[in-house]
């Protein structure tokens, strides 16, 4: 369910006044997908939004995505965010669409084979007025790493939402000092030493557990014994 993408026009570029209800996906690539489009000149705005009961399983890629566009443009150029994000932290955020007034209720996503989704604002002109109401976005994996929705410069509130979104409150960018991005929001520290090796040791205990859970007693008592044998190799 796409929004845009919506460029920035010296005609004020909008999208206003639309909702989503009562929609069911399975397996899609990006369930709820809202992208404003990179540009040197003009406005626009994206406001007044509304998803409501929207349902998906599995989906490919991103449950949620409200942010630059994520593709290459014909004849092979990158605008927006990199195919690879977050691995990749490389993604142009864009000042010129303002993008407010959305609410998600009701929103559930099980099985997401990434990250609970993502809000990638722009600084100088943050996100604003943003719901999130009885919503629940599962991804096991990522879940169990602890990572959620990865959240740049919005404001808005959660009620009764997995995971937190961890939206500021409303008015907090008004403050120059307070446009800085959470080191914990900061993607690029996924890829570095102590990151990587935290969440190594996170998701081999994932795999163990899920696999406790899922395989035969004879396969639990061979994956026993083969971790036992690596024991001496690591100590």
């Amino acid at each position: 369910m796409t929004l845009g993408s919506v460029g920035p026009s010296t005609d004020h570029a909008c999208i206003r006044n639309v909702t989503f209800r009562n929609i069911q996906m399975d397996y899609p690539i990006k369930g709820i997908y809202i992208k404003p489009n990179p540009g040197h000149s003009g406005d626009g705005i994206i406001e007044n939004i509304l998803y409501e009961n929207v349902h998906m399983k599995t989906p490919i890629w991103w449950a949620l995505w409200i942010g630059p566009q994520q593709q290459y443009q014909p004849g092979g150029t990158l605008q927006g965010c990199s195919m690879l994000y977050p691995l990749s932290s490389f993604c142009q955020t864009q000042p010129r669409i303002t993008m407010r007034n959305m609410t998600f209720r009701n929103v559930t996503s099980t099985n997401s084979l990434l990250p609970a989704g993502v809000i990638l604002c722009n600084a100088t002109n943050p996100c604003t007025n943003f719901k999130f109401e009885n919503n629940d976005f599962r991804s096991p994996l990522w879940d169990f790493l602890g990572i959620g929705i990865i959240n740049h410069f919005s404001e808005g509130e959660s009620i009764n939402s997995f995971p937190d979104p961890k939206f500021k409150p409303a008015g907090y960018y008004n403050d120059p000092k307070n446009r800085v991005l959470d080191p914990e929001q900061d993607v690029a520290g996924y890829l570095e030493d102590d990151f990587l090796m935290s969440n190594l040791i996170k998701f081999a205990k994932y795999g163990f557990e899920y696999a406790m859970e899922n395989i035969s007693m004879e396969g639990k008592i061979n994956l026993i014994k083969n971790t036992l044998e690596l024991i001496p190799l690591i100590q």
